[in-house]
């Protein structure tokens, strides 16, 4: 009987481990407001979809999109401060989009697997 739940545990743990969660998706991104006021965004991705995020107050995140691969490019102000920024997005990964509390951009990235 030992045996038998031995073995069970050790299929069950096989298969666990063995699933990715991610198969070859798209990257995807939001932006996360840290700074002083609002902020308004284009972000192009690397085929030329543009998505524009308008007047997201401080505190707050926007919904997460979808991007092709390849460098993304981002701009925008806030505060009539110009941001700017290359991102290389890869498949499988989740990026957050940071404005921080000195309204700069950076940039975080996230394995989905």
């Amino acid at each position: 009987m030992k045996s038998i739940a031995v073995l069970l545990s050790i299929s069950v743990l096989m298969i666990f481990t063995s699933c990715k969660k991610c198969n070859n998706d798209d990257p995807t991104a939001r932006v996360v407001n840290n700074g002083t006021s609002a902020v308004s965004l284009q972000i192009t991705s690397s085929v030329g979809n543009v998505i524009s995020i308008t007047g997201l107050e401080k505190g707050l995140i926007s919904s997460e999109k979808s991007y092709s691969t390849g460098v993304a490019t981002i701009s925008g102000t806030i505060e009539g401060i110009q941001l700017s920024e290359s991102v290389d997005m890869s498949e499988c990964y989740a990026y957050d989009i940071t404005i921080t509390s000195e309204n700069k951009l950076s940039v975080f990235s996230q394995d989905k697997n």
